[in-house]
């Protein structure tokens, strides 16, 4: 098959360069390219023709993608652009091929294939309790967890590791903790996925027989988003790559959002040097984003360098939205889906979707969503509040009472709590605190518990959210959150304090939290809910930001990982794009984020700018070309519509009474129609 009878077969529309690419026998070669300029689809149909050419056996392929879900989701744009006639390819991670690498080993010598965990955030916040004293937050334990990858993936020497400093955390030792780290895998036997690249890597150093095997089934190797691997990948991908290869590399070096995971683009620009008979590539254009959305992340990411070239002529509005309670920004997110527009809610952090996930679900919505709910539901700030809601609810709840007693700044000993339980249940009259009360507790403690008392018996008829507050600031719950270094407005709180002001009934709003735990959203839906970073790989007509508040998005002012994960969510739409922002949630004041404060005024410094009055068009001066996707138009019978769609004449308009469909050549013969 040549590629002219490829691009007919699969009804392909490539440009020249794209075609080039398609046959190069060029080894190796990068292919740089900004956000929308089709790196992946190249990608895609790169391997597509070379397997339907039979140029190539997909058993000799290698195809890297970012993770598992775009692992999937690559198989599944395979299936959709180029049929499925068994030859499907297999696109895996880095990760997954190289754990695979380790299982050949294990299988040949007879070792147990030690267990892989992704996500060991769990282990460190205990480490850091145990050694330190200390309770990471969420944004400090990320920030350890990455600076172990980075350790890790650079190979640094001990000597470097000592001098690493984690924020706000002076006392924390990061090479003693990096040490126990490592002792604490090697007893459980366990890998993190760091190791998985380490081990990998060592494995074919050493196995020189295996290394050979894997490079015959390795001749055609591919990778998209080559900027996301970090060293210790760059280094197992030139082992598996002989000169005899061919490997095929997109990259968009502006672009890296797994710094977590300790990405190292840099490898990419010393290519030529590492592959000598290497060549480098770039791609130009924007084929994602219309001609708005392109200019505002030229505005906020690029600024005075050369950014996006947007391809589209279309238009739009770019959104603002401001909320004076938060509670309203999520009931207008409900309103947003009733169209029947492929949505996606991004978020930065996970906390702040949940309510939205929460409303849909009750709601009956079909959507899909990325998060982890476990850790939502299992983050101390939760768990606390969890169990002194049930302990206000019943006094007698021993189980909430020895959860929740440290942090009412209660000094119990074994012994007394002992003595509580016996008392409990010898008379079922007698609560928790008339228990303590009667109990060899210690007076100073007993006085204090005293002061709390009645107060807390007259919060057992209290509605949940002032259930919260109360916990918050008459039982000193407050003061757990200050020693935590928790921010009062921290994201969870901010979610949970919704959740609560949603179901005044504390039972009932334990039911619904409760019911998070265990649900399915579905797989495949027009609606999306997912973090900026998860996006990735990933296009949407409408794309809405939920957290656009100081504090979340950025948490820190000067942070470029935080502006380029918020300029990847822009990318991410292609023909709207919201911002959604709150003044306030429950008893908090929130600002909103500089990001929309920069974006905005950009925009009207440019209006100011503008020398020349452009006329509205009237609609006389109509013409088909004139009307865009996106745009308003007014009808003079059916009044203001909005433009969801222009095909074959035709275009779809959504008025008040409706969606509609118009002949654009009658419309404005008759006319029937002009712009708003």
């Amino acid at each position: 098959m040549t590629e002219v009878e490829f691009l007919e077969e699969y009804d392909l529309k490539l440009d020249e360069q794209q075609v080039a690419l398609l046959t190069l026998q060029q080894h190796p070669m990068l292919v740089k390219g900004k956000s929308g300029s089709g790196k992946t689809f190249l990608f895609l149909s790169r391997i597509a023709y070379l397997l339907k050419s039979e140029m190539a056996q997909k058993e000799e392929m290698l195809n890297i993608v970012y993770d598992k879900r775009m692992a999937k989701e690559m198989t599944k744009q395979y299936r959709f652009y180029f049929g499925d006639d068994g030859e499907i390819p297999s696109f895996v991670d880095i990760y997954s091929f190289a754990y695979a690498l380790i299982r050949r080993h294990c299988e040949a010598t007879g070792r147990l294939l030690p267990k892989a965990y992704r996500d060991m955030s769990s282990v460190i916040r205990r480490l850091c309790k145990d050694m330190f004293a200390i309770t990471l937050t969420k944004e400090q334990c990320s920030e350890v967890m990455g600076k172990i990858s980075e350790c890790r993936n650079l190979m640094m020497p001990e000597k470097q590791i000592a001098e690493i400093m984690i924020a706000d955390r002076k006392n924390l030792d990061f090479l003693a903790l990096y040490k126990e780290y490592a002792k604490f895998k090697d007893k459980k036997d366990i890998y993190d996925y760091d190791d998985i690249l380490a081990v990998a890597t060592e494995i074919l150093v050493k196995d020189t027989v295996l290394l050979e095997d894997v490079k015959k089934h390795c001749h055609f190797v591919h990778v998209d988003d080559a900027q996301e691997l970090s060293f210790l990948a760059h280094m197992l991908l030139k082992m598996v790559s002989s000169s005899t290869h061919e490997l095929f590399l997109c990259a968009d070096m502006d672009v890296s959002i797994a710094q977590h995971r300790a990405a190292y683009p840099q490898a990419l620009d010393a290519f030529t040097q590492t592959y000598t008979n290497g060549e480098i590539l770039t791609r130009n254009g924007n084929y994602r984003n219309n001609a708005t959305i392109t200019d505002a992340c030229n505005r906020f990411y690029y600024k005075d360098k050369e950014g996006l070239q947007s391809i589209s002529q279309e238009t739009c509005e770019l959104k603002f939205k401001g909320f004076a309670d938060l509670s309203k920004l999520y009931a207008y997110a409900l309103k947003k889906v009733e169209d029947e527009e492929e949505t996606a809610f991004l978020y930065h952090d996970f906390a702040m979707a949940v309510p939205l996930i929460e409303l849909f679900k009750e709601k009956g919505i079909s959507f899909s969503y990325q998060g982890n709910m476990k850790h939502f539901l299992q983050d101390k700030f939760v768990r606390d509040m969890w169990n002194f809601i049930e302990l206000l609810i019943d006094p007698r709840d021993m189980r909430a009472f020895y959860e929740v007693y440290e942090a009412m700044g209660l000094d119990i000993s074994k012994r007394v709590l002992l003595e509580v339980s016996e008392r409990l249940k010898a008379d079922e009259a007698v609560d928790v605190y008339q228990a303590l009360m009667e109990s060899s507790y210690k007076q100073a403690g007993k006085k204090k518990l005293a002061s709390l008392m009645e107060r807390i018996r007259m919060a057992e008829n209290k509605s949940t959210l002032d259930m919260v507050i109360f916990i918050k600031e008459k039982m000193g719950y407050n003061e757990t959150l200050r020693k935590e270094g928790i921010a009062m407005n921290a994201p969870v709180i901010l979610a949970f304090e919704i959740l609560a002001q949603r179901y005044e009934d504390p039972d009932e709003f334990l039911y619904h939290l409760g019911a998070l735990k265990d649900y399915q959203a579905d797989p495949i839906s027009r609606i999306t809910i997912c973090s900026l970073a998860d996006a990735k790989g990933y296009e949407y007509d409408r794309v809405c930001i939920l957290d656009c508040i100081r504090g979340i998005l950025p948490q820190k002012e000067d942070s470029q990982k935080e502006r380029m994960l918020f300029y990847h969510g822009m990318t991410r739409a292609k023909h709207e794009l919201e911002f959604l922002a709150s003044k306030r949630c429950t008893t908090h004041r929130l600002e909103i984020s500089p990001y929309l404060y920069e974006l905005h005024e950009k925009m009207e410094e440019e209006k100011r700018n503008e020398t020349a009055t452009v006329a509205t068009p009237t609609a006389k001066k109509l013409r088909p070309t004139s009307l865009k996707r996106g745009m308003m138009i007014r009808h003079v019978q059916l009044g203001e519509g909005k433009i969801m769609k222009i095909a074959d004449g035709m275009m779809h308009v959504k008025f008040a009474d409706g969606l509609k469909q118009m002949n654009m050549k009658l419309c404005i013969a008759n006319q029937l129609i002009e712009l708003c």
